[in-house]
C-alpha cells in the first residue's frame, strides 16, 4: 500500500541530503531529521526516498560503505556507480527467485506458473 507524503516531508528530506557520495547521511539520522520513526529499518523514510526518485525525479543515491547512507547524486560517476549497485542487487534477487522456482517445481507435483525472469 503506497504511503502519501506531504510536500513539507519531501522538502525536509531534500534539505537534509547533501550532494555527493562522500556526504552520505545515515538512515537513522536522516529519519530523525525528517521526523520519521528510527526503529526497524526506517521503512517510512525509505518509502519517501523511493517516491521522490520515482515520482519527483530527485537524484537520490544510497551507499552501504563508508559513509553509509543517502545523498544527492552530483556526478555522472556517482550515478553510474549507484546504478551498477542496483543492477547487482537485482541480479542477486533474481538468482534467488529462480532457485526458489526450480526447487519448488522439483519438490512438488503442483508446479508454480511463475517462470524465471530474463535480466540482461
Amino acid at each position: 500500500m503506497p504511503l502519501n507524503f506531504t510536500s513539507q516531508e519531501r522538502q525536509t528530506l531534500l534539505n537534509n541530503l547533501r550532494v555527493g557520495r562522500r556526504n552520505a547521511i545515515g538512515a537513522i539520522r536522516l529519519a530523525r531529521l525528517v521526523g520519521f520513526p528510527t526503529s526497524s529499518n526506517q521503512v517510512r523514510l525509505r518509502t519517501l526516498i523511493k517516491d521522490c526518485i520515482e515520482h519527483d525525479n530527485d537524484l537520490i543515491g544510497a551507499a552501504t560503505g563508508r559513509p553509509a547512507g543517502f545523498y544527492i547524486i552530483g556526478t555522472l560517476a556517482e550515478l553510474e556507480t549507484y546504478l551498477k549497485s542496483l543492477e547487482e542487487r537485482t541480479k542477486s534477487n533474481n538468482l534467488r527467485r529462480s532457485a526458489l522456482i526450480s526447487s519448488w517445481n522439483t519438490l512438488n507435483a503442483i508446479r508454480t506458473t511463475q517462470v524465471p525472469l530474463i535480466i540482461t
